[in-house]
């Protein structure tokens, strides 16, 4: 398949048979589930290269400039996107049931087992970041960004192979 890019994209298909009954033969096999893993690892990646590179700003102090206080949004914004973003690709390509708001995208992979229920606490009050983030810019207090990433940190950086293990296991 043909990504934007013009690139093929690594989708994996899982086949499902399909029996005649009277006669117990194959008659069609269905490609079921279709999971672009590749696009899932691509964004898995980039949320570990951003948390690491705030880890120093999140160690040594608050956010007491204007730059440090941006990135640490910014941040916070890629990790809550990707969490939507992977959960959005698990939940088509395994045909899970329809996400209605964002933290129902992680509750949905607490319910598939893609996530440990420590790890969704957290992803839903960093995915309930979003909207202060996006639209209430001009409020968001830079003390609740850094203490939201410090507080969620470790699960945040524990997400991306909890997916990849899923991925095994399911693939």
């Amino acid at each position: 398949m043909l990504g934007g890019n013009g690139r093929v994209e690594h989708i994996v298909s899982l086949p499902i048979m399909l029996y005649w009954k009277k006669e117990k033969t194959v008659i069609e096999v269905v490609w079921m589930y279709q999971v672009n893993t590749e696009k899932i690892e691509q964004h898995l990646v980039y949320m570990e290269q951003v948390l690491e590179s705030v880890s120093p700003i999140l160690r040594n102090s608050e956010a007491n400039d204007m730059l440090t206080s941006l990135s640490l949004q910014r941040a916070l914004h890629i990790a809550l996107e990707t969490v939507a973003d992977v959960g959005n690709y698990l939940i088509d390509g395994f045909i899970m049931r329809d996400p209605g708001s964002y933290e129902d995208i992680v509750e949905i992979m607490l319910d598939e087992t893609v996530i440990t229920a420590e790890i969704a606490v957290a992803l839903k009050e960093v995915v309930n970041m979003r909207k202060p983030l996006i639209t209430d810019y001009l409020d968001v207090r830079d003390d609740a960004v850094s203490k939201l990433l410090n507080t969620h940190y470790a699960k945040l950086v524990a997400f991306p192979n909890q997916v990849r293990e899923y991925l095994k296991k399911e693939l």
